[in-house]
């Protein structure tokens, strides 16, 4: 799942639409700041009460910041991660 916005030329990686929830658990990051990331690569998970999901990258480049930790708790259009593109 993918949602992004571009600011100052970083791509906003966000919380996806997910019909009705409007907060899920942060699981876990499957990258550091400074790694390069593919579109479509798998960078994070994040759950529902009942399913896991995973949030893919945007489009290529690097990840440029990390905006929340495992275990914390983030709402639908949050920024998860920034995205410096290629």
């Amino acid at each position: 799942m993918i949602v992004l916005s571009t600011h100052n030329n970083h791509i906003d990686v966000k919380v996806p639409e997910l019909g009705k929830v409007e907060e899920v658990s942060f699981i876990e990051w499957k990258v550091s700041p400074g790694d390069e990331v593919t579109e479509g690569m798998e960078i994070a998970e994040i759950e529902t009460m009942k399913s896991t999901f995973t949030v893919d990258a945007p489009a290529d480049g690097q990840i440029d910041k990390l905006c929340t930790e495992p275990g914390n708790k983030v709402e639908i259009g949050e920024v998860l991660a920034t995205i410096n593109p290629y």
